[in-house]
């Protein structure tokens, strides 16, 4: 056995003695304990620990490491990728390094310590390093049908690398690894592949309708569903003789991806179905507005006529047409149109007021029945009569009856002077009425009452007219004025005799009142005319009314700037005294001088009413008159 103490290791060693403190403590205890260790050989020693220094190692070696437990030597045995072994022995130091290996190749060594006990042979297996690592490439699996036995899982890569799959067969969607065989391809790495498995389609088909209409052209069955799945049926053809629910099964070719077994399609012929319509008519002639023909029939149906829009005019058979889809037979309708009959009442004569009215028949000349509203005629104002026929298609008529009103025949009263000619009496009015008088004559020296009675066969009434002989002749005319400054200043005229006349104030509207109002101060001129022209007109002048004014505006435009009452200038004696509003005298002037200009001791006074006061003779009588005026500037 090799004394560990002198065992001499090489500079590359040290680090592994360093990291193998054992070996250094076993060397310096060796000689003290080498014989208690005979002594315990039969005692269980520590472990060699053998191991593969990867750090040491190389592509083309492998460095192998253990430790010392007191042996006279190792005996090792190595294969290399399961090659013959090789057996050798070694006393020191405690590594082996095997050589001319190929990147990634696989080393097992075994290891026995020898002269001692307890120590358990030890193997490893271990690989060289890889420079590169290498990977397996496949094609990839296109997804593979459910139905369909599924491709092999290819034993070696394109790149040549064999090795095995886990799982081993394909047998649902999932990943499958591929690891390389580790003797032949060490630097290869395992590669994964997803494979879906597809489950297999069922046959659609999307061109077969559900239902059809009996005696319809049949469907043909595809030999192709909808999604590409080739076939035979069962039944090979559709028939759509008779009505009820039929079951045609679709049975997939082999060797396709496709769900296993028949796929059955009902088809169900349904019967053909008449539509339904509410009868229209029969309609008059001409009616507005037309009936609609209904595109939806009363069982559900809708289509379409022709023609599509109902002749008024004349019976026509309408055909309606089922829109395409629907299981209807094709409907006509006829709708008759009736004639309207026409009632033929000749026009009723206008005829007087009052006068037997004529009778309604209900029967036009034409043999046409009916009613008339009203029903009866009424003799005392124009209307209009409608005659309905008792035949719902008759056309009303209507009469326009005119009910003439007695015409007046227009005559004015006569009215003439006393001893002139008498008028003459006119047999035809100024309306246009002929007829006579009663008395015949105009009695031109005492009047009277005078009636005209039209001639039969006219809408006249009679007429009295008063046949007047004026015998006044106007002669005097005389007036009274109402006081100074009253507040209705009023000329009451006088005519003699008395009478009938129309009365003027200086040029103003004629009146027939002899009472005038509101007559305004100064001198006026009052003319009286006989209405019957029997007398010259009487024109009175000078009628002298007295009144004062009710406000002045003293602003120097030379317009009413001064106030005064100018009616009693002719009264010398006249004194007017105006006060302001509290009684206090502003100014005294005569009627007969300018008067007053707004001002007081020479300053204007503001706008505002103003009293006066005036004493005066009325028809020689002594008199005093006070009121207010306003001052406005």
């Amino acid at each position: 056995m090799v004394n560990p103490a002198v065992k001499t290791l090489p500079t590359a060693d040290l680090m592994h003695c360093f990291r193998q403190f054992l070996c250094l403590l076993f060397g310096l205890l060796s000689v003290s304990a080498f014989a208690q260790m005979q002594v315990e050989s039969a005692v269980l020693r520590a472990p060699v620990n053998l191991f593969c220094d990867s750090t040491l190692s190389t592509p083309t070696s492998i460095y192998f490491d253990w430790s010392n437990v007191g042996q006279t030597n190792f005996t090792y045995t190595y294969s290399i990728a399961g090659g013959p072994p090789i057996t050798g022995t070694i006393a020191a130091p405690s590594h082996l390094i095997v050589t001319g290996l190929t990147p990634g190749q696989s080393v097992t060594f075994t290891l026995v310590a020898n002269g001692v006990t307890g120590v358990v042979p030890e193997t490893v297996t271990c690989n060289s390093l890889c420079i590169t690592s290498v990977t397996p490439t496949f094609t990839q699996i296109a997804p593979v049908c459910a139905s369909v036995i599924p491709p092999t899982l290819p034993p070696m890569s394109l790149n040549g690398i064999s090795g095995t799959w886990n799982p081993p067969t394909i047998t649902g969607t999932g990943s499958y690894t591929f690891t390389p065989n580790s003797v032949l391809f060490p630097c290869a790495s395992t590669q994964t592949m997803n494979i879906t498995v597809s489950p297999a389609p069922t046959p659609t088909f999307t061109t077969i309708p559900s239902s059809v209409c009996q005696g319809s052209v049949p469907p043909v069955l595809p030999a192709t569903s909808s999604n590409g799945i080739t076939g035979n049926w069962s039944p090979a053809i559709v028939t759509t003789a008779t009505a009820g629910n039929s079951v045609y099964t679709f049975t997939p070719n082999p060797g396709q991806c496709a769900a296993s077994g028949v796929t059955a399609v009902p088809i169900n012929v349904t019967p053909m179905t008449p539509p339904a319509f509410d009868p229209i008519g029969p309609i008059c002639n001409g009616v507005t507005p037309k009936p609609v023909l209904p595109t939806t029939s009363t069982n559900g149906i809708t289509g379409t006529w022709s023609p599509a829009v109902v002749n008024n005019n004349a019976t026509t058979t309408y055909t309606f047409t089922p829109t395409a889809g629907q299981c209807a037979t094709i409907q006509s309708m006829t709708i008759t149109v009736l004639p309207r009959p026409v009632p033929n009442f000749p026009p009723i004569a206008p005829f007087c007021v009052g006068s037997a009215a004529p009778v309604l028949s209900a029967t036009a000349p034409n043999g046409i029945n009916g009613t008339w509203s009203p029903s009866t005629i009424d003799n005392t104002i124009s209307g209009s009569y409608v005659f309905t026929p008792t035949d719902a298609c008759g056309v009303q008529q209507t009469l326009n009856v005119i009910v003439q009103q007695l015409t007046s025949p227009g005559f004015s009263d006569i009215s003439i002077c006393q001893g002139d000619a008498a008028p003459f009496l006119p047999t035809t009015s100024p309306t246009g009425v002929h007829g006579t008088w009663s008395p015949a004559v105009f009695d031109n020296l005492a009047g009277g009452t005078y009636t005209f009675t039209p001639n039969a066969g006219q809408c006249a009434s009679a007429q009295v007219i008063a046949g007047i002989v004026n015998t006044q002749i106007l002669s005097t005319v005389d007036y009274v004025v109402t006081n100074y400054f009253a507040d209705d200043q009023t000329v009451t005229v006088f005519a003699a005799p008395p009478g009938n006349y129309l009365y003027q104030l200086d040029n103003n509207t004629i009146l027939t009142s002899n009472v005038i109002h509101n007559v305004s101060s100064g001198y006026h001129t009052i003319t009286v005319y006989d209405p019957y022209g029997c007398s010259d007109p009487i024109t009175v002048v000078d009628i002298f009314v007295v009144n004062y004014p009710h406000f002045f505006t003293p602003n120097g435009d030379g317009v009413n700037d001064l106030w005064n009452i100018y009616d009693l200038a002719f009264e010398l004696d006249a004194r007017i005294f105006i006060f302001d509003r509290y009684g206090k005298l502003i100014k005294e002037i005569s009627p007969a001088g300018e008067g007053w200009d707004g001002t007081y001791n020479g300053q204007p006074l503001p706008s505002t009413d103003y009293w006066f006061s005036i004493d005066y003779r009325e028809n020689s009588v002594p008199r005093t008159f006070k009121a207010h005026f306003s001052l406005k500037r």
